[in-house]
């Protein structure tokens, strides 16, 4: 053997020396990156990093740092080279082929991400995190049988996995198969139960298979819980959010407390924003909306409505914001005044219109209010929540004529109000002298209560039934 290896010629062993090398790849400069228009925290997290990277030009740790930073202030095609980089110099580090995958879907599409994803778990199988978002790659590609396999290979470890549930179901629901597509959106809906786009795809395949009164509440779970979905834990994911910094990252991280119902803590990166940058128009409306909501902001919405309307006057928002914090403390002429501007600017500004009634309402002039309510109802329909208020109002100013014709179709509806719309008409039957129906409405109202959940209807539900007894007794 070793006499054959000694005749083998030389040309053949520098051919072999120069494919092994092409095969490992030319180790790529570190990318410049530019840092002319971030804030100065970001710019300097990012230098910091460039530098120990061309420091240390022969560690994957170092270039890959770089690419993380640089991806979490969302700079993406130099991560992407930097995570080249790192890739080249450590090529069995999951987390560099990982983060390269999800740069070059932002980048590229899922078509360009689809192998280096699957290089990443190639090294790395079991990471729910990549097999969630490779089930979600290989969807988007139509790949959907390849696509259900990653999420069954989920649920055989996490069988109680939400995203993977639901993740198979729009699998089997894109393959037409909706007894399987309802069994897994609802085993989501029963593992997390704000899951809002769960609920939306089991109305589809509820209706989809005629179903329509199963399919008409839950399209109204699905509005209800819009947005929300099971929070998924991504160490990895993780790392790369606690490098953001900066100005736009503070208000991007207060919007998303802010939608979770975190109304403190949002208000405080705003304030932490506003300290950096007394101008930041953004913040400044941040914090007029969150002054409905946080009581230690009361004190200062003066100041923020004053600098923001004199930064733009022309944001409806300003105005509408502003009018509902006055409305909460209690101003409510000042209030009326803000909406109404915030109406002129923005004549289908729904919530506007809306607040405006309840300001109205607060100032004892009810058919000002029910006008108003009528006008925002006019620029959308659906609203039931103004509609609740209208026939509540029209109810108690003894105008149950107007009320009773829009409250009977609308008990075809069958949703969270479904039982406070019977109890609007059993009180509406009540002021026009009809005990009967009174009763029977009450009765269905109260039922619905306790079958929907709203038992704290139920005493209030109780009372006027025994008022009408006791009028209708012998």
């Amino acid at each position: 053997m070793q006499d054959k290896l000694e005749h083998v010629p030389l040309r053949f062993w520098i051919f072999a020396a120069l494919l092994a090398a092409s095969c490992q790849g030319a180790i790529p400069p570190v990318p410049v990156p530019q840092v002319e228009g971030f804030d100065p925290e970001v710019r300097d997290a990012i230098l910091t990093a460039y530098k120990r990277a061309v420091a240390e030009p022969s560690s994957g740790q170092a270039s890959g740092q770089l690419g993380m930073v640089l991806q979490a202030h969302d700079v993406f095609p130099p991560a992407q080279l930097a995570y080249e980089r790192a890739i080249l110099l450590e090529p069995k580090e999951f987390a560099w082929r990982y983060y390269y995958a999800l740069v070059v879907w932002r980048l590229s599409g899922p078509e360009k991400a689809a192998a280096p994803l699957a290089a990443a778990l190639h090294l790395r199988p079991g990471y729910a995190p990549a097999v969630l978002k490779n089930g979600e790659l290989l969807y988007q590609l139509g790949r959907f049988q390849e696509s259900g396999d990653a999420y069954q290979s989920l649920l055989s470890q996490e069988p109680g996995s939400a995203e993977a549930l639901y993740g198979l179901g729009r699998v089997k629901y894109a393959q037409h198969d909706m007894p399987a597509a309802e069994n897994l959106y609802g085993r989501a809906t029963r593992t997390y139960a704000n899951f809002g786009a769960a609920y939306y795809g089991l109305a589809l395949a509820e209706r989809s298979q005629g179903r329509a009164d199963e399919a008409a509440k839950n399209f109204e779970l699905a509005q209800h819980h819009e947005g929300d979905q099971p929070p998924l834990a991504d160490p990895l994911q993780d790392q790369i959010a606690a490098l953001a910094t900066g100005i736009s990252h503070l208000l991007e991280e207060g919007s998303r407390l802010a939608q979770k119902g975190r109304m403190d803590e949002a208000a405080h990166l705003n304030e932490t924003v506003l300290a950096h940058d007394p101008e930041n128009f953004s913040a400044l409306l941040n914090l007029l909306y969150l002054a409905r909501f946080v009581d230690h902001l009361s004190n200062q919405v003066d100041a923020y409505y004053t600098k923001a309307q004199r930064i733009n006057p022309e944001v409806p928002m300003v105005y509408d914001f502003y009018g509902a914090a006055l409305a909460k403390l209690g101003k409510y002429d000042a209030a009326a005044a803000a909406l109404r501007k915030a109406i002129e600017l923005k004549p289908d500004l729904v919530e506007a219109q809306g607040l405006l009634g309840e300001v109205l309402e607060s100032q004892n002039r009810p058919a000002e209010a029910i006008e108003q309510y009528r006008r925002a109802l006019a620029t959308q329909s659906s609203d039931q929540i103004f509609q609740m208020k209208l026939w509540r109002l029209l109810i108690i100013q003894g105008r149950s004529s107007e009320a009773i014709p829009q409250l009977l179709p609308a008990l075809q509806m069958d949703d969270s109000f479904a039982a406070l719309r019977r109890l609007l008409l059993g009180e509406a039957y009540l002021t026009t002298d009809d005990p009967a129906r009174a009763r029977e409405y009450l009765e269905q109202a109260r039922s619905r209560a306790l079958t929907d959940g709203a038992r704290d209807l139920v005493p209030g539900i109780d009372q006027e039934l025994k008022r009408i007894a006791a009028r209708t007794a012998p």
